[in-house]
């Protein structure tokens, strides 16, 4: 370990405090932050260099923790979700007025994943709350794959990584469209 690479307990306060945590999911690396901070969800705008129209994902520990920020789900979305929650999967699902200002967008819809990657439910041991998620790198351009070589790429100060592995899934996770059923990412 050295002094930016952090443990699950050390993960979690250092979201707390509103810094940006590089951390490892199902599949790539990727730049993580208290989704309820709005300074911490700037900075990954700004590093990232994203258009403020197109918005992150948003980790939730389970279908019930992200309830009360989306509109009701009928039964059988819920039955829906319940088939790839926890996992890889991403959905798109239409938000409420709880869903704080700085997540909304043109769209209505905020991007969920409940992930089943055990560094990602450990950090929920802890963390209550959203956790945003994006790929590491500059938007549009290649993900970078090591959490040393992304701390040297952004050069940014209150970042770190969360020492533990990623999951051995090849490709991003899937998106799809809560009310639509439409694939939109594969």
């Amino acid at each position: 370990l050295n002094k930016f690479s952090l443990n699950s307990y050390s993960s979690i306060e250092w979201l707390k405090a509103g810094k940006i945590l590089v951390h490892p999911t199902e599949s790539i690396w990727g730049l993580g932050c208290d989704a309820f901070n709005e300074k911490a969800v700037d900075k990954i705008f700004k590093i990232k260099k994203r258009k403020r129209n197109k918005n992150f994902i948003l980790l939730s520990e389970s279908l019930n923790s992200v309830k009360q920020y989306v509109k009701k789900i009928n039964k059988d979305d819920e039955d829906y979700l319940s088939k790839y929650w926890p996992g890889a999967y991403t959905f798109l699902i239409q938000y409420n007025e709880n869903l704080p200002k700085h997540l909304h967008n043109h769209t209505s819809k905020v991007a969920v994943r409940v992930s089943n990657h055990l560094p990602i439910k450990n950090l929920f041991k802890g963390f209550e709350g959203l956790i945003v998620s994006t790929s590491a790198n500059i938007s549009g351009k290649e993900n970078i794959n090591d959490p040393v070589k992304i701390l040297d790429f952004f050069e940014y100060e209150e970042m770190a990584y969360y020492d533990e592995c990623l999951g051995k899934n090849t490709s991003a996770s899937k998106i799809i469209d809560l009310e639509t059923k439409t694939i939109i990412r594969i």
